[in-house]
């Protein structure tokens, strides 16, 4: 698939920047199903931060039954089972640090056992003295690939799904090519998943429904989150502004045409994520628009 994705890239930009509206039609196919929707728990972090037996009580009233993490909130994995059990909340699900991944994956196995997790996987692979504006190179896709092809036979033998999380950094040019071309040829499909960020393409310039198709079945997690449509795209720093994201149904994103895609694809979970000032109430309106258009 060398070439494809960039070709993607010119393909959508201009859709993109127009900022294209959410059509009213819906249809049967593009219906989520209803017990395989979560909530990224890195959308209140600095609630879970201050208060998280507080922040986990709020998910739940909202009618949250599964989110995925993002760590363990500073505690032992024990004590986060237990918080979480506490609020009536399951974790499906976590994105891990690529350092775990590569120098103790039996770490992650362990914390896995004790959570209750069934998958886990990188949501992010720029160097931590990477400057915010600043994308990936070949070297960070490499040092990805490497710490994937370490860690799968450790955590696929534990009976972990594995991920890798598309986060926008990976379409740089590259080549013939864009980085995500060189990422996805050294993962091993038969071990690592991918979980498209809806968001995050978009910022790219890419067209997440193009994208969908040609992934197929290698995307089995979906991390749903809307653009306004007044914000710029063709940014490859994995990086926006608050103020960009918006509640799902009420941005650019064509939901009825991505969310027939996931269908087709096989997507298994659609997870909820905000990143934006006021993600709790964000949150809320995502769940009201999703569980309208959720299979029973």
């Amino acid at each position: 698939m060398a070439g494809m994705l960039k070709r993607l890239l010119g393909a959508g930009l201009g859709a993109w920047m127009a900022g294209a509206a959410v059509p009213a039609a819906w249809t049967a196919d593009a219906a989520v199903p209803a017990d395989r929707i979560a909530v990224q728990l890195y959308s209140l972090h600095a609630a879970l931060l201050r208060d998280p037996a507080t922040a986990l009580d709020r998910l739940r009233a909202m009618g949250v039954t599964q989110v995925e993490a993002y760590g363990t909130l500073g505690m032992s994995p024990s004590d986060f089972r237990a918080a979480l059990d506490k609020a009536g909340l399951t974790a499906v699900g976590s994105h891990v640090w690529l350092g775990d991944l590569r120098d103790n994956p039996e770490k992650i196995v362990e914390t896995a056992r004790a959570v209750g997790y069934r998958y886990v996987g990188v949501a992010w692979i720029k160097p931590p003295d990477a400057s915010p504006g600043q994308a990936i190179s070949r070297a960070d896709v490499d040092a990805a690939i490497a710490a994937y092809k370490a860690a799968c036979p450790v955590l696929k033998a534990a009976g972990l799904g594995v991920m890798y999380h598309i986060h926008g950094y990976e379409f740089v040019p590259d080549g013939d090519g864009i980085l995500l071309d060189r990422l996805l040829a050294g993962l091993d499909p038969d071990c690592v998943d991918i979980e498209l960020d809806v968001f995050w393409v978009v910022k790219a310039g890419a067209d997440p429904v193009a994208l969908l198709d040609r992934l197929g079945s290698r995307v089995k997690m979906l991390h749903l989150k809307d653009m306004v449509p007044q914000a710029a795209v063709g940014d490859f720093t994995g990086q926006a502004p608050p103020g960009d994201f918006a509640p799902v149904g009420q941005g650019r994103v064509d939901w009825p045409a991505l969310l027939a895609a996931a269908r087709r694809a096989g997507v298994e979970w659609y997870v909820l994520e905000d990143e934006s000032a006021d993600a709790a109430r964000h949150l809320e309106q995502s769940l009201e628009w999703l569980r309208g258009h959720a299979l029973p």
